[in-house]
């Protein structure tokens, strides 16, 4: 059976070496992996953290760290059950100096 589509990330917080995010996790769910990357680069680079939820969990916050200063990013979310990975959650675009976030839908995801 295939994983569910990760869920939407909600912009928390930004600075200019970390990107702060929320997502309310999926029931069925335990492991998300949260990615990011430079904008122009591919998500075959992307680094990524490791994400716990449980049932009881609510709302789930976590961060993209070690960011250069002045860099557009992409941030998505994955879920994960048995180093499988489902379909990505629509990436947020942030500019790390002006700090304004977009979300984009992207046509051709894969993983």
């Amino acid at each position: 059976m295939p994983l569910p589509e990760a869920p939407t990330l909600e912009f928390l917080e930004a600075t200019e070496t970390t990107i702060q995010v929320e997502f309310k996790p999926n029931e069925s769910i335990s492991t998300y992996e949260l990615q990011w990357k430079p904008i122009e680069a591919n998500w075959d680079s992307a680094a990524s953290a490791a994400v716990q939820s449980s049932g009881t969990i609510k709302t789930c916050k976590t961060e993209a760290y070690n960011l250069e200063p002045g860099t557009t990013y992409c941030v998505r979310l994955v879920c994960v059950q048995d180093e499988e990975k489902g379909k990505p959650s629509k990436e947020l675009i942030l500019d790390t100096n002006k700090l304004d976030v977009l979300q984009k839908m992207r046509v051709d995801v894969g993983v």
